[in-house]
C-alpha cells in the first residue's frame, strides 16, 4: 500500500516517524516532521509518500510539486528503503511509479529523480533508471578578488514584487530551474532568524540596471549562496562580476569557507565555477529522467 503523508492517520504518522528516525537523519520530532513534509514544495504532503506492509512503513520518497504546473517539471528526490526487505527492487519500482502518476496528474511532462544513496543507486540501475548527471557542492580554496563587483539591494517589502520578477527571469528555464512566490518571500522577511544563521536576498544591479538576484546563507562561519541573471543580461560579461560579488559578500561578512551547489548539467555555470577556483567537495546526487 502506498499512501501520501497528507492521508495518514495518526497511528500511521507515528509508523512513518520511526521508520525516518531508523533509515534518514532528516527529523528528530513528529512536529519537526509535520513542519518538513507539509510545506507548499510538496503540495502539503500530497508529494511525500510512503511503502506500507501491513502496518509498517518500508520506503519512501519525496516529490517537488511546486513548480510542476508552471514549469512543466518535477523532482523525484529523498529516496529511502529499508534494504533489509524482500521484493526491493519490485517496492522500489512500485514507489517511483506512483510517484510519476502523481507528477503526470500535476500536468509535469518533465520528471525526474534524484539519489544519493550508493546502494539505491545500485537498485535503481537494476530496474533500468539511467543516472545522467549529478548535483555537486562545490568549495573556494583560493578567495583573492580578482573581478569587480555589482551593487546589491536588499529584499525588503518594498521590492518584493520585484524580486520575485527578477529570481524568476533568472532561474525558471534553468535546469533544475524553479520559481520564487510571495508566500516563500513574506515567510523570510517575517520569520523570526536564529541567532546563529543568517539568511540575505538581494537584487542585484549594474547602476540603474536590475540585473540578477544573490542569496546567502552564513552559519558557523560556513557561507553558501545561489546566483542568477536574467535572461537578457546574459552573456555580456556579469556573471563572472556577480559570482564575485556573491564570494565578496560572504568574505565582507566573516564566513571562512566559501561552497555552492551546481546542478552539473549546467554546464555555463559549472564551467564558470571550476575557472574561478571552486572544487568538488561532495557530490549531493545523482540524477536521471523518468
Amino acid at each position: 500500500m502506498i499512501k501520501s503523508y497528507s492521508d495518514l492517520n495518526e497511528q500511521e504518522i507515528k509508523k512513518v516517524y520511526e521508520f525516518m528516525k531508523l533509515e534518514t537523519n532528516l527529523v528528530n520530532s513528529i512536529d519537526q516532521m509535520n513542519e518538513i513534509f507539509n510545506e507548499k514544495i510538496h503540495d502539503y504532503g500530497k508529494g511525500v509518500l510512503f511503502y506500507f506492509i501491513e502496518t509498517e512503513v518500508v520506503a519512501s520518497l519525496c516529490i517537488v510539486l511546486e513548480v510542476a504546473k508552471q514549469l512543466k517539471t518535477a523532482y523525484i528526490h529523498k529516496v529511502s528503503i529499508n534494504k533489509e526487505i524482500r521484493n526491493i527492487d519490485i517496492i522500489l519500482e512500485q514507489l517511483i511509479k506512483y510517484g510519476s502518476s502523481i507528477v503526470k496528474s500535476y500536468g509535469a511532462e518533465d520528471i525526474r529523480i534524484g539519489i544519493s544513496d550508493g546502494e539505491i543507486i545500485k537498485i535503481a540501475e537494476r530496474i533500468k533508471l539511467k543516472i545522467e548527471y549529478r548535483s555537486l557542492e562545490m568549495k573556494l580554496n583560493e578567495v583573492g578578488k580578482i573581478h569587480e563587483i555589482l551593487e546589491i539591494k536588499p529584499l525588503n517589502k518594498d521590492n518584493k514584487n520585484r524580486y520575485i520578477e527578477i529570481y524568476n527571469k533568472s532561474f525558471s528555464d534553468m535546469p533544475h530551474g524553479t520559481i520564487a512566490n510571495i508566500e516563500v518571500i513574506d515567510k523570510f522577511l517575517n520569520d523570526y532568524k536564529e541567532n546563529n544563521k543568517l539568511e540575505y536576498k538581494f537584487i542585484v544591479c549594474d547602476d540603474d540596471l536590475e540585473i540578477g538576484f544573490m542569496e546567502a546563507t552564513i552559519e558557523n562561519e560556513r557561507g553558501i549562496f545561489d546566483i542568477g541573471l536574467c535572461k537578457e543580461y546574459r552573456k555580456k560579461g556579469y556573471g563572472k562580476r556577480l559570482l564575485e560579488t556573491a564570494i565578496q559578500f560572504l568574505v565582507d561578512n566573516k564566513a571562512k569557507e566559501i561552497s555552492l551547489i551546481v546542478i552539473e548539467q549546467n554546464q555555463v555555470a559549472y564551467k564558470m565555477y571550476q575557472k574561478r577556483g571552486f572544487k568538488i567537495s561532495h557530490v549531493m546526487g545523482h540524477w536521471g529522467k523518468l
